[in-house]
């Protein structure tokens, strides 16, 4: 009886994805992070263990000026990648009343960290993709969501216009999150004229309190980007980067208790690449390489400590092989694998 990698590499193999268009893919959340005692540069420590990716996400969460400095771009650069910056400012606050209490101060500080801080840390005369407000899309808990929000277009504009002022080989994408409710023309419409691409993330954790993380219809993601990917590319027109898929491997008190519904998720997704392809998806990153012992647990428990393809001590769970079977995979590959079936 064949292993489930083994079934994946021979699902490879028949798929034929070798010869078509392949996404570009990335990893990472971070910079760097203590593993096994040690501070590990994580796209470094994946590079080491022999993966293929183009793109290296750091998320830019508040106060992110303390931890993220330019010389971390521009090594990330030298070493052949493209740097993603996850820029996530509102969160939760997103909603309109939220941004326009205060005489709009969280609006007015959104733009002088942008002009004061990101356009010079992304000004590196090489590319970077800065993913505008993750999730901005959120409905808050009492308000008026930002889809029902015209004027966001014009306050979205208006960042992406300073990054591309300032930093000529920025590309900029908001990144609305996939609610299953496509309702984003009023807001977005102006906004994406401008952007580079439009970005999405996908997320699954078998602790999630907004649903049945035991149905079909939850562990269907690839299912639901494509659902996405459609209406994004139908409505906006623009290149699309799935920015982040987080799949965490932890359930019932057991840090590896999804850790085949991890690895399954993965491989149905690149079972399907040609349609994410077909879509306008250019590139799929990771969220992330390592689990962090430390990371809250603000939505899905305990669950958000465990997203890595690796565990916190290092060590490669199911998932990892699969990503690094089908992300490495090229024509001599395939040509032996296809070699290999039925043996």
């Amino acid at each position: 009886m064949r292993s489930f990698l083994a079934s994946c590499l021979i699902a490879l193999a028949a798929s034929g994805a070798g010869a078509a268009q392949r996404l570009q893919v990335g990893l990472g959340d971070r910079y760097d992070q203590m593993v096994n005692g040690k501070r590990v540069v994580g796209y470094q420590a994946a590079a080491k263990d022999g993966l293929r990716f183009k793109y290296v996400a750091l998320w830019l969460t508040p106060g992110w000026p303390e931890w993220v400095r330019k010389p971390m771009l521009e090594r990330i650069i030298r070493d052949g990648y493209t740097p993603v910056l996850i820029y996530y400012t509102f969160g939760d606050s997103s909603g309109k009343e939220n941004l326009e209490k205060d005489g709009r101060a969280a609006l007015k500080a959104w733009y002088a960290d942008i002009e004061k801080n990101l356009v010079p840390l992304v000004d590196v005369g090489s590319e970077v993709l800065v993913v505008l407000e993750p999730e901005f899309n959120i409905i808050p808990a009492t308000g008026t969501p930002i889809t029902a929000w015209e004027e966001w277009n014009e306050i979205a504009g208006k960042a992406i216009d300073m990054l591309h002022k300032g930093a000529r080989h920025c590309k900029v994408g908001l990144c609305p999150g996939d609610w299953g409710n496509y309702n984003l023309e009023k807001c977005m419409t102006g906004a994406a004229r401008k952007s580079d691409f439009i970005a999405f993330p996908e997320m699954r954790a078998a602790k999630d309190p907004t649903a049945d993380t035991t149905s079909a219809g939850y562990r269907d993601v690839i299912g639901a980007a494509l659902r996405f990917t459609a209406y994004l590319k139908e409505s906006f027109h623009k290149p699309i980067l799935w920015a982040y898929l987080a799949l965490s491997s932890h359930a019932d008190s057991d840090p590896l208790g999804w850790q085949d519904i991890q690895a399954q998720i993965i491989s149905t997704i690149f079972l399907r690449e040609s349609e994410l392809v077909a879509n306008g998806v250019f590139g799929l990153i990771f969220f992330s390489y390592f689990d962090d012992p430390s990371h809250g647990t603000y939505f899905f428990g305990e669950a958000e400590k465990h997203f890595g393809l690796k565990d916190a001590q290092g060590q490669p769970k199911k998932a990892w092989k699969v990503w690094k079977t089908w992300t490495n995979a090229d024509a001599a590959w395939l040509r032996h694998a296809r070699s290999q079936e039925g043996r």
